[in-house]
């Protein structure tokens, strides 16, 4: 195997909704490792980023030129000179390696629609959820405010609302969003959750869970399950609210290897259909290696909601749902509240996982964790991070649960013995490597060729034609 020392992960923003940022997992723990994904699954791409701090300003390099290839191919006839358009930008883009990759694809947007149609009243719109700091806080870090000269605002689903008539029915949008007469859809393909949404029009997800208001989103996540959900953000992109503001869509395209392009065209559902395939080819094989992992310590070592954390291109609720194929649409059921309505609700987790080490990690602000410390020993290591877990409304009764641990080394032993295992993965950010500890790794080398004939030969052709993609 070639399984390499722990690399250093791409660098996050200091954010009001975490600690102050520490030493990274893989900087303090001599036993951690970093395997590159191609020694699990050498058919994989290589990517034109490495996600690695020091090579950060070639990767946006190559992010620009990728960009301006792609929209050189875009018809941008419907933006005239005099036209005000806006960016439309969602947040979990900026917690994709750091971050950079995405803010690099939106700025490069702008200056190629400039140079293209002469429209300078470009505005950057930043679709947040909860943390009405937040979009202040990546206007700043990623230099937003300089680059759009100032036209850059937050937005959120308590912001004021506009009714739009769809096929189905009256449904609110957040007005802020469409506040100009056209609009581009700078999105990015991370599939997160795709234990609920299940690859199924991934891409049309913000309609609903960006620029929508809260009335809306609850319809998506409450009263759809995970594959009837879909209808909703497709029925607002199709309404002609939507259709007569759109002007095209830039997709920044990843694997579990980091960026491997930008999809740009004014055909979104072309778009969905080729990053759905990739997705299922590439997540689809790393999500059934995690599956192999029958008992290990999570660590939380990253800059966003502990959630949405990535380790091998994969985020941690991948593994904290991980017990059945989440892709597999003969499955009515998959993960957490998304039930069948005949069976009784179930909060279940993944068994495997032993526990949770936070070494660092946003708290709450609207993302409940609440449950899981009655299913999944929970370690919080210092007592600031404590205290915001505490204080966070979002989560009561967490911290009455959890264990406050004075240093990363005790939490993770503590973990480990109580948990009776010694198998480490760390979900620190990391693309085209996996941070874990040797154990992991050799249980990971050992099950990777038998997973990838499986998803091969049996499951990726199922999960294509199910989908009407073979």
């Amino acid at each position: 195997m070639t399984a390499l020392a722990a690399i250093k992960p791409p660098a996050f923003m200091h954010s009001d909704y975490g600690p102050a940022l520490q030493p990274h997992v893989s900087e303090t723990v001599d036993s951690m490792v970093s395997v590159p994904l191609t020694d699990f699954f050498p058919s994989f791409a290589p990517p034109i980023t490495s996600g690695y701090p020091e090579t950060l300003e070639a990767d946006l390099e190559r992010v620009r030129a990728e960009t301006r290839k792609s929209l050189a191919l875009v018809d941008m006839s419907n933006i005239a000179a005099t036209d005000s358009v806006n960016i439309l930008a969602s947040e979990h883009g900026f917690g994709l390696m750091g971050g950079w990759p995405y803010a690099e694809m939106i700025k490069t947007i702008r200056e190629v629609v400039m140079e293209r149609t002469g429209c300078r009243k470009i505005h950057l719109r930043l679709a947040i959820y909860r943390g009405f700091r937040e979009a202040d806080e990546v206007a700043e870090h990623f230099g937003f405010n300089e680059a759009f000269e100032g036209r850059v605002k937050g937005l959120g689903p308590f912001d004021q609302g506009v009714e739009v008539e769809t096929a189905i029915g009256p449904m609110y949008l957040i007005k802020r969003a469409f506040d100009a007469p056209k609009f581009i859809h700078a999105y990015y393909d991370d599939p997160r959750e795709m234990y609920f949404n299940r690859l199924l029009y991934k891409s049309f997800k913000s309609f609903c869970m960006s620029y929508a208001r809260y009335e809306t989103r609850s319809v998506y996540h409450s009263m759809f399950g995970n594959r009837s959900g879909s209808v909703i953000p497709r029925a607002l992109f199709d309404s002609d609210f939507i259709q007569s503001r759109y002007t095209f869509s830039s997709v920044l395209c990843t694997t579990p290897m980091g960026v491997v392009g930008v999809d740009a065209t004014t055909d979104l559902y072309a778009i969905d259909r080729r990053i759905t395939k990739s997705h299922l080819e590439t997540y689809g094989r790393m999500q059934r290696l995690f599956a192999e992992i029958k008992d290990c310590v999570a660590v939380w070592d990253g800059g966003r909601w502990g959630y949405y954390l990535h380790g091998g291109g994969l985020i941690f609720g991948t593994l904290l749902t991980n017990h059945s194929d989440a892709f597999d649409l003969d499955q009515p059921v998959v993960a957490g509240f998304m039930q069948s309505p005949t069976n009784p609700v179930n909060f279940s987790r993944n068994k495997n996982m032993r526990g949770v080490v936070v070494n660092q990690a946003w708290v709450g602000a609207g993302i409940p964790y609440v449950t899981m410390p009655f299913t999944t020993p929970m370690y919080i290591v210092g007592e600031e991070q404590a205290e915001m877990w505490r204080e966070d409304p979002t989560n009561p009764l967490l911290m009455d649960r959890a264990k406050v641990v004075d240093s990363l080394e005790q939490g993770i032993a503590m973990a480990c013995e109580k948990g009776q295992t010694d198998k480490l993965i760390v979900f620190d950010g990391s693309y085209g490597h996996l941070t874990c500890n040797q154990q992991l790794a050799d249980l990971l080398k050992e099950r990777a060729p038998a997973v990838d004939k499986l998803v091969g030969e049996e499951l990726l052709p199922k999960w294509l034609a199910q989908r009407g993609l073979a």
